[in-house]
C-alpha cells in the first residue's frame, strides 16, 4: 500500500505527482501542501497540520495547534505509522526550503525507515544494517552518506568496496554509478546512512 505525503516545499523543487498517482494511494497533505496539490489539480483523502501558513483550515483536517513540539511533517509521519499497513511512503515537498527544516525532514527518515523524500531531481532514504538492491530506473547517481561510524560493501558500482569503513564526514561514497549489471548490491554491515538516487548533472 503506497502513502503519498505532500508537505509545503518549494513548487520549484516538487516534482509533477500524476505519475506517483496510478496506483490510488492514500493521499495527505501537510498544511500548504493542500495548495501544492490544488496547483497540480490532485486531491488528497486527508489533510494534516496546524494549517498557520494555508490561512484556512480544509473540511475534515486533523487540527494541530502552531505551537507544539514536532512539525506537521513529524506528525503526519506518526499518524501513517499507527493508521496505515504502508509498504511505501512516498513524501513530497519536505526539502528545498528552510535549510533547518530540509536536515530535520532528513534525520526524520531514521525514526520512520518505509519512508522516502522525493525531489525533482532525488530520492533520498534511509538504510539500517541489512542487505540492498538498489536499481537505477531513471536516476544515475548513487550516494551514502554516514549518520554514524558505518561499514559498507558496494557491489554493481562505478566504485565498489568490500567491508570498508567510512567515515562520518567523508566524501568517498558520494556520486558512485551503476554499472551495467544491474541493481546495485549494497550491504550494511555495521552503522546506517543516508541512501541518494540523483539525475545526472545533464
Amino acid at each position: 500500500m503506497r502513502v503519498v505525503i505532500v508537505a509545503a516545499g518549494p513548487a520549484e523543487d516538487i516534482p509533477s505527482l500524476q505519475p506517483f498517482m496510478e496506483e490510488k494511494p492514500v493521499v495527505i497533505a501537510v498544511d500548504g501542501g493542500v495548495t501544492v496539490l490544488a496547483q497540480q489539480g490532485l486531491a488528497f483523502d486527508l489533510a494534516i497540520g496546524d494549517f498557520d501558513s494555508l490561512g484556512y483550515k480544509p473540511e475534515g483536517a486533523i487540527i494541530h495547534p502552531a505551537e507544539k513540539d514536532e512539525t506537521d511533517l513529524e506528525l503526519a509521519l506518526r499518524y501513517v505509522s499507527q493508521h496505515y499497513e504502508a509498504t511505501e511512503v512516498l513524501v513530497f515537498g519536505a526539502t528545498g526550503g528552510r535549510l533547518d527544516m530540509t536536515l530535520q525532514n532528513v534525520y526524520l527518515l531514521k525514526q520512520f525507515p518505509l519512508v522516502r523524500l522525493m525531489t525533482k531531481r532525488e530520492e533520498i532514504r534511509f538504510l539500517q544494517q541489512g542487505q540492498y538492491d538498489i536499481k537505477a530506473d531513471q536516476y544515475h547517481y548513487l550516494s551514502f552518506i554516514p549518520l554514524v561510524p558505518t561499514r559498507l560493501t558496494l557491489q554493481r558500482v562505478k566504485y565498489p568496496l568490500t567491508q570498508h569503513d567510512v567515515p562520518v564526514g567523508g566524501s568517498l561514497t558520494v556520486s558512485n554509478e551503476w554499472t551495467n549489471q544491474g541493481p546495485a548490491k549494497v550491504t550494511v554491515h555495521t552503522g546506517e546512512v543516508i541512501a541518494l538516487r540523483s539525475l545526472s548533472d545533464h
